[in-house]
């Protein structure tokens, strides 16, 4: 093949199918796709590239004598490097196909080989973003618009390379290895800054059309290829009654929340995570403002409500002159200049003074926001304030918070959907962003790659000069498909978790049950100290192999008893003598079972088979010999701690609650230093007491045992969630309790109203 010497950019040959180590079959569908792939980018590539050159051309290249030759040769490399520039992105896309089960292995490394220092990472503020940014940015649009396909897709892929779905940057043929061939293939091009990145600007709006049947091409071609022929997509289908405590409290944003009974039972069934997001719906982005959205009206008369008694509250109760309102217009375009200067302000009641003085300064005269709009700022500064109170200081949360200020009110003066519609893209993205700075986050869940989704949704609003909610829907709907597959990711670390809980469970039941056979049988025999010993350490662990494997009902579980039978009675009856060779033949081989080599089975199978011991030194030894030796799931199995105090009865009534859960709880924990750490408490054993306890990702935290949460949830240092509410949540309940409260002491503050009128 053509690309098989073409060079990567690292100086080393490009893998290629031909020379990848295959199966038939597999190979056979990747060449298929491979075909389809080459066939339809041989057509888009060349295009993509006169487009670049028909734009470059048409650009002024400056006065600048370096400028202009650097534009001519970018102009010259485009119209003659497309052969070049096709044999190194078809190349590129091959050694993706070829890589796959090289890829797939790294995606199911270690979680945690690569740890995350939250001090290294920072928001890009320099003019020039990097192309690594760009593309990035690009494969995230390409894949919110894909995203069935690409899931499809990565199932199938998966299925071929024996591994995970493939997901992101893993996926071959997905958005982000075609960008990074993009990347790969410009190199070999003589490319100014400005025209490498017009020539992604043009690859992209060649993907917008051309990638959608393309991807299903993929699909079709590995369908015909057997390869998940059935799969489908099946729609998630939310509960009954899940939506409506959210929908119902921004609905009806006046109506003063009531005190909340004991809940009965005691906790509430919670989802195993956070439902998927609402679809992001179309809102207008005129300049001027739409009709009242229902519900502001509401909050505005609490807003006057508020004024009225703060009013009242300082002393003097001096009337402001009556000023000319500020159009609507003039204060977004006086919000799009300080965006554009890069004004600071440390928050949005600053801001405001900025854009009145300007005005004034414009305009000649004082002037003041119309109703709508200060009630717009006045809200907004009220529900910021509570949001900023929610979030640790110096969090990359805080940071992110901080620099959607100004594009969230540029947003909310054109949409007051925003303060009442819980589903509003805006929301939702607050929602996402805030997390990564909650007080109860603890700094071993700072995901790298949910960190870097964060911060690429919100450099997507910065680069808008001025927002509208098309803006943030947008970064959201990008957003939201990131995190969708980190959600995922983290159900399945959870599952695998509880399933592994499950089995230390079995374990420890085995064992109980194997100690619980060998003392009823011991009870009131004069079984010599050595063969106890041997009984209790060796022994114990055949049992309890035996039980997790064929249970209590099974012959051979039942068979081993009788044989535990016959070596007690060999050990206290001298009339019994030794065992039968068959006995002694399957305590030996019990014994290779659990681990024990052949030598030390026959010397533990010999003691026990006669029922004697030799001189004691020799005994001694044996036993410091054996009592070291790796047992059966010594490691795993978690008992009471020794020594520890006996429950109180208000502790025991809490511990029944804990496992009486049926199901996953979110719960905010105090740890000695006073820090409150929301994890999730994923599994309670009901027999023995084993708890499961992961974080966000779902990777175990080992810190507590059931009695430790069952005094703390006491004390009052521990409390269940029946959800997983983000700081931003918080700060809109906090924001409408608060102007309801101030719309119900106005009655009482009221003179008039208090002198009955």
């Amino acid at each position: 093949m053509a690309n098989a010497t073409t060079m990567a950019s690292a100086g080393t040959p490009l893998n290629t199918l031909a020379n990848t180590r295959l199966p038939r079959l597999p190979r056979q569908a990747l060449e298929h796709l491979l075909g389809i792939a080459r066939k339809a980018l041989e057509e888009q590539l060349p295009a993509i590239m006169h487009e670049a050159e028909l734009v470059l051309a048409r650009t002024p290249a400056g006065g600048d004598p370096k400028l202009q030759e650097a534009h001519l040769t970018s102009i010259r490399s485009l119209g003659a490097g497309a052969r070049t520039f096709g044999r190194v992105y078809l190349g590129e896309v091959e050694q993706a196909l070829a890589n796959m089960s090289r890829k797939s292995a790294s995606q199911a490394g270690n979680p945690q080989e690569n740890r995350f220092e939250p001090t290294e990472l920072s928001l890009l503020d320099d003019d020039d973003i990097s192309d690594d940014a760009i593309l990035d940015n690009m494969a995230s649009r390409m894949e919110a618009r894909n995203s069935l396909g690409l899931q499809l897709l990565g199932l199938r892929l998966g299925v071929l390379a024996g591994a995970p779905a493939f997901e992101g940057e893993n996926l071959p043929l997905g958005p982000h290895a075609l960008c990074h061939a993009l990347s790969v293939a410009a190199t070999s091009l003589m490319l100014s800054r400005y025209a490498k990145l017009q020539l992604f600007q043009q690859f992209e709006r060649a993907m917008v059309d051309a990638y959608p049947p393309l991807l299903e091409s993929f699909n079709t071609s590995l369908v015909e290829d057997g390869i998940l022929p059935h799969l489908s997509f099946v729609p998630v289908r939310v509960r009954p009654g899940s939506a409506a405590p959210d929908a119902g409290r921004d609905a009806a944003p006046a109506t003063p929340p009531e005190s909340p009974a004991a809940p009965s039972p005691l906790f509430d069934t919670v989802p195993m995570r956070a439902p998927e997001p609402a679809p992001v719906a179309a809102f207008p982005a005129s300049a001027a403002p739409a009709e009242t959205a229902p519900g502001f009206g509401i909050l505005q008369a609490l807003l006057n409500q508020r004024r009225g008694l703060l009013s009242k509250l300082r002393p003097g109760n001096r009337e402001e002159r009556s000023r000319e309102p500020l159009d609507h217009d003039n204060v977004l375009a006086g919000l799009q200049r300080m965006r554009a200067g890069n004004v600071t302000a440390d928050s949005l009641g600053e801001y405001r003074q900025i854009l009145l003085a300007q005005a004034r300064q414009l305009q000649g005269h004082g002037v003041a926001l119309s109703q709508a709009d200060n009630d717009t700022f006045d809200l907004l500064v009220m529900f910021v304030n509570q949001l900023q109170g929610n979030l640790r200081k110096s969090s990359l949360g805080e940071t992110l918070i901080g620099r959607l200020k100004l594009p969230l009110l540029q947003m909310a003066l054109r949409d007051q959907s925003f303060f009442v519609d819980v589903n509003h893209p805006a929301r939702q993205l607050l929602h996402s962003v805030s997390q990564a700075g909650a007080n109860w986050l603890p700094e071993d869940d700072l995901d790298p790659q949910w960190l870097g989704l964060l911060q690429r949704a919100v450099l997507t609003i910065q680069q808008e000069a001025d927002c509208t909610t098309d803006t943030f829907a947008d970064a959201n709907k990008t957003l939201q498909s990131g995190l969708q597959a980190l959600t995922r990711k983290a159900e399945m670390a959870e599952r695998r978790q509880v399933e592994a809980a499950r089995g230390r469970e079995k374990l420890e039941v085995a064992r109980h049950r194997a100690q619980l056979e060998i003392a009823r049988r011991t009870q009131g025999r004069n079984l010599p100290a050595f063969q106890t010993a041997l009984l209790e350490q060796a022994w114990v662990d055949v049992l309890s192999l035996a039980h997790l494997r064929s249970g209590d009902q099974s012959d051979a579980w039942h068979q081993l008893l009788e044989v535990t039978t016959r070596i007690i009675d060999a050990c206290t009856d001298q009339e019994t003598g030794s065992l039968q060779p068959a006995d002694i033949e399957c305590m030996r081989s019990s014994l290779e079972l659990v681990g024990y080599h052949a030598e030390g089975a026959d010397v533990i199978t010999q003691h026990l088979a006669t029922g004697q011991a030799d001189a004691s030194e020799n005994c001694q030894a044996l036993l410091t010999k054996y009592a070291t030796q790796p047992r059966l799931g010594e490691d795993q199995v978690t008992g009471r701690p020794e020594n520890s105090a006996p429950l109180t009865s208000q502790e025991q009534t809490a511990q029944v609650a804990l496992r009486n859960l049926e199901a996953p709880t979110w719960m905010e924990v105090q740890n000695e230093q006073g820090q409150t750490h929301r994890y999730r408490l994923a599994w309670v054993s009901a027999q023995t007491g084993q708890i499961l306890v992961v974080n966000r990702r779902g990777q175990r935290i080992a810190n507590d045992d059931l009695d430790s949460l069952s005094r703390k949830l006491a004390a009052g240092q521990m409390r269940l969630r029946v959800d997983d509410a983000s700081p931003t949540e918080t700060a809109w309940d906090a924001t409408v309790d608060n102007l309801t409260r101030f719309g119900h002491d106005t009655r009482h503050q009221d003179p008039e109203a208090r002198h009955g009128g």
